[in-house]
């Protein structure tokens, strides 16, 4: 039987499990001390040996304030390090908002100007980590936050590049490997080269819609990486920006002497891609991070104001989807207040796939990373779901099951967690219980859990397990 969650980490109040990964859990806390909200990473003590645990903390710490010494808009702020029975902590700044990982589920292809927006506060905010000597290694779109005004926040600074420190293996420490460049997939030194490489690898990633190096097994990936060459963009995407697959091509050199020596090398190179796309003159916004009382400025080019809304911006209603146009735009303006200019992708790609109103909105509650503000969505959508059903269709399939929570029998709640087990261990049975406390269907319950799993092909493996 799993442990229940800790009601405190150190002085943190916890209020719920928000993610797990290969390191350990992140929950959402509340600093009763200066009355904020926190995010607090425990590591797993699967990670320390019994002998080595002291030279583990200690070494673990130095590179905890490492971390915390990158203070950037662009980087999520480490607040506090310390033990919680016998296991590292570290207390950082909550991001409201979703990963680039979740917004390419969503939207697999962004715009050029809007994808080149997101990888310039990325680079910005590892050059001003890398003039202090300190390497992030995990670059990732898991690893990049969106907030609802589309500020990026790095995740992860110093944390990566300790574990890869201790762990000899390259799958536990870094979970999939699209993103390494060629000297780390070979397990030698790296410097911030290799941070400029994988940010090349995403971006390559969010114009094209798929990895650069993609591959069915880890040795299939890193050979790749370490031999094969950048493949073209598509066509359309090396027409409309001829010197954006050159400036991927240098980034992603196999040695890193022959690519970008910093984060502003490539910058620039990419603000002169930009430059052909009309006018793209930046403009200084001062924008407010939700949830925190810094304010800063920041410089945005305009057209990631209206970032991820390129695949969907005609307003026509998704393919195959049986929910009526005015509905759709209901969802997106109450979902809005929530995520963020995102709203419009999430609801017009989910609606594709949901089989009623009551579907589509448990799916979009998913995108709402705070509790709180999730059932607060819910209480607000609620009169869409009793006022406006979809239209009619065929019989409905086995898999649909959206009445009350009460009609999710034993059995299906011990198919689900014998499928979750594979991926994210004895925890699985705490995540499907409380997860069934939101659920209003099979299908939701199967989504909802399938955020706790960090890769996107385990993650897929996990879903293609749920009835049909």
């Amino acid at each position: 039987m799993a442990e229940p969650l800790p009601a405190t980490i150190g002085r943190y109040v916890v209020e719920n499990l928000v993610g797990i990964g290969g390191m350990g859990q992140i929950f959402k806390a509340h600093d009763p001390e200066i009355r904020r909200s926190v995010a607090i990473k425990l590591i797993s003590t699967r990670l320390m040996s019994g002998a080595d645990s002291e030279e583990y903390i200690r070494r673990f710490r130095r590179e905890a304030q490492a971390a915390a010494r990158c203070a950037h808009p662009n980087i999520v702020a480490i607040y506090d390090f310390a033990l919680h029975e016998g296991q590292p902590f570290m207390a950082m700044e909550f991001v409201y908002g979703v990963s680039l990982r979740q917004a390419l589920d969503a939207a697999p292809v962004m715009a050029v100007p809007d994808a080149i927006g997101i990888i310039l506060q990325v680079l910005d905010a590892l050059a001003s980590a890398h003039d202090l000597g300190v390497i992030h290694q995990d670059i990732k779109p898991a690893n990049i936050m969106l907030t609802p005004e589309m500020r990026v926040k790095v995740a992860d600074f110093g944390i990566s590049r300790f574990v890869n420190a201790e762990v000899t293996s390259i799958s536990s420490s870094m979970g999939t490997p699209n993103y390494m460049s060629p000297e780390q997939c070979h397990g030698e030194s790296v410097d911030g080269r290799s941070d400029i490489f994988s940010a090349g690898a995403t971006l390559f990633e969010m114009v094209a819609g798929v990895r650069a190096f993609p591959g069915h097994n880890l040795a299939d990936v890193t050979h790749r990486i370490r031999f094969e060459r950048l493949p073209l963009l598509p066509a359309p995407i090396r027409a409309a920006a001829p010197r954006l697959q050159l400036v991927l091509e240098r980034a992603m050199e196999k040695q890193p002497e022959d690519r970008f020596h910093t984060g502003k090398e490539m910058a620039e190179a990419l603000r002169q891609v930009l430059g052909g796309f009309g006018d793209q003159k930046e403009e200084k916004t001062r924008i407010s991070s939700v949830g925190s009382p810094v304010v800063s400025s920041m410089t945005i080019p305009p057209d990631l104001q209206n970032a991820m809304r390129s695949d969907t911006g005609s307003g026509q209603l998704p393919s195959g989807s049986q929910i009526d146009p005015e509905t759709l735009r209901a969802l997106e303006e109450k979902l809005v207040g929530y995520v963020g200019p995102i709203a419009r992708v999430l609801v017009r790609t989910t609606a594709g796939r949901s089989r009623s109103v009551s579907d589509l909105c448990s799916q979009l509650a998913l995108s709402v990373t705070d509790q709180a503000e999730r059932e607060r969505f819910r209480r607000e959508v609620d009169s869409l779901i009793r006022g406006r059903p979809s239209a009619p269709s065929g019989p409905p399939s086995r898999g649909d099951r959206s009445g009350p929570r009460d009609r999710l029998s034993e059995d299906e709640l011990d198919r689900v967690q014998a499928a979750l087990i594979q991926y994210v261990g004895p925890i699985a049975r705490v995540l499907v219980r409380r997860a069934t406390a939101d659920a209003t269907s099979v299908e939701a319950l199967w989504l909802s859990l399938s955020n706790h799993i960090e890769s996107p092909a385990e993650r897929s493996a996990f879903l293609r397990q749920r009835p049909k």
